[in-house]
């Protein structure tokens, strides 16, 4: 009985030895978001306890324990930036958005409470749901059939792709021009982009799950086609780092259960490095990209965090600001049905998108939408804390949903696909809706499947054929 309880004593002892210390030694407008802070690490402890204790091996590869992760790095690194600039946001600071709402300390904790209070949705959420099955440690499997034949053709569709894309795409020097390679393309061409696009994506995630699931036979491969693909991403796209993200932990997925399962240690050490390296790639973009007055920051030391970790707090905090003075725009029934709306394929659905409508309204100049629109935000359009907490239970629950799936099938490899995509884009939920995985999962992973699927069948049927004796060859060719 003391076993399992000491580690919940020491998570109480500590909550309340950091509660104490964060009253008597901070300053006024730092316990507003210390306060919060703290909650957070809290809440992501008991949770990663909780976890631990039921399944007993690494949580690295569950994608309800990643998801929560990444909304603890969205919640702590805000707060982390807010007590170390004294939470004087108005005197030039580098998250500029959010210091022209000219926040207090108030302001900013109670919206930190919001971060806090998802995370505890989520948590829950996934345990009711989660149960206690584990993953096996990962064991040799054979070949697939027609292997070979799948990594070349994986290898073909990237190829050609990539080509095709690079010939169809216009020429590109800004960042902000690689939204916008594809405008001057009418409309069947832009559907051809589109389709190549979409067999790119898929084809990485069918090459990334053959090649770990035979990790023994094509270590060197494997290794080589995931750095090529981050460095193409991140040289295609002139900085943006989602697409180089995800395929990295795609592979990091793929790697925990096919080859060598990641400890908890070894996980947060590798994603650390990757917020390191990303936080650099953003100084990069920006000093070439943004001439003298990044170059100017740079030299006087005004760089923070990574802005991408301001993102999704600064969007929540506008509307929910916004949503106080009773000053929010008007939203279509259409808008809170968009993650349905967007499966239906060749459908513009840019009217009711929660991330057009902010940019229509609030940024109306812009070229493209400056920000995403993510549960917390969207819920001070709809329904505010009691709204935010259900999205949060159900994006707990629908994960726990996956990982109940997966498991049983996860020698699959076409399940590996489905996993591992969902696995390393999560944090898009996070960043834009409840549902937003679905779209993508139905249009680009699920056709993507397909053609390997078919493809596999016909070499596999001419094969059977082929290798049949010659009368029994001869009358089916009668």
């Amino acid at each position: 009985m003391n076993t399992k309880g000491g580690p919940w004593v020491a998570l109480l002892a500590l909550a309340t030895l950091a509660t104490g210390m964060a009253l008597a030694l901070a300053a006024d407008a730092q316990r507003a978001v210390l306060m919060p802070a703290i909650a957070s690490i809290v809440v992501y402890m008991a949770f990663t306890l909780a976890l631990y204790q039921r399944l007993r091996h690494s949580l690295f590869g569950e994608i309800g324990f990643f998801f929560l992760s990444a909304a603890f790095a969205y919640t702590l690194m805000p707060a982390a930036t807010f007590i170390l600039a004294d939470v004087e946001l108005s005197q030039g600071w580098v998250w500029e958005k959010l210091s022209l709402l000219l926040p207090d300390a108030d302001a900013l904790g109670v919206h930190l409470w919001r971060h806090v209070l998802f995370m505890a949705g989520t948590a829950v959420g996934y345990l009711l749901v989660r149960g206690a099955a584990r993953s096996n440690a990962p064991t040799p499997m054979p070949a697939l059939e027609n292997e070979g034949f799948m990594i070349t053709l994986a290898l073909a569709i990237i190829l050609a792709a990539t080509t095709a894309v690079a010939i169809l795409s216009a020429p590109v020097q800004f960042y902000i021009d690689h939204y916008l390679r594809f405008e001057h393309l009418g409309w069947f061409e832009l559907r051809i982009v589109y389709v190549l696009l979409l067999l790119k994506t898929s084809a990485y995630y069918v090459l990334m799950a053959v090649l770990f699931r035979g990790f023994a036979r094509y270590r060197l491969l494997a290794v080589t086609a995931v750095i090529a693909i981050c460095a193409y991403e991140l040289s295609y796209s002139l900085g943006s780092r989602i697409e180089t993200l995800s395929v990295m932990l795609g592979a990091g997925c793929l790697y925990h259960f096919l080859v060598r399962p990641v400890t908890l240690k070894g996980g947060l050490v590798a994603l650390s490095a990757i917020v390191v390296l990303f936080s650099l790639v953003e100084v990069v973009r920006m000093l070439d990209f943004g001439g003298s007055a990044s170059a100017n920051l740079l030299a006087d030391n005004e760089f923070g965090p990574a802005s991408e970790f301001g993102a999704v707090f600064f969007t929540g905090y506008h509307l929910y600001f916004e949503r106080s003075s009773g000053s929010l725009p008007p939203a279509s029934i259409a808008m809170f049905f968009n993650d349905l709306l967007a499966v239906l394929p060749f459908v513009e659905n840019e009217e009711w998108h929660p991330m057009y409508w902010y940019a229509y309204h609030y940024f109306p100049d812009a070229l493209v939408p400056p920000a995403t629109i993510g549960p917390i935000a969207e819920s001070a359009v709809w329904g505010g804390e009691i709204d935010l907490a259900l999205r949060a239970v159900a994006i707990g629950a629908l994960y726990a949903l996956v990982m109940r799936w997966f498991l049983p099938r996860r020698q699959e490899w076409w399940a590996l696909v489905i996993y591992s995509y969902l696995f390393a884009t999560c944090i898009m939920t996070l960043k834009y809706s409840v549902l937003y995985q679905l779209s993508p999962l139905v249009r680009i992973i699920g056709p993507g499947l397909l053609v390997f699927w078919l493809a596999k069948r016909l070499v596999g049927s001419g094969s059977q054929l082929t290798s049949l004796p010659s009368g029994r060859q001869h009358s089916i060719e009668r």
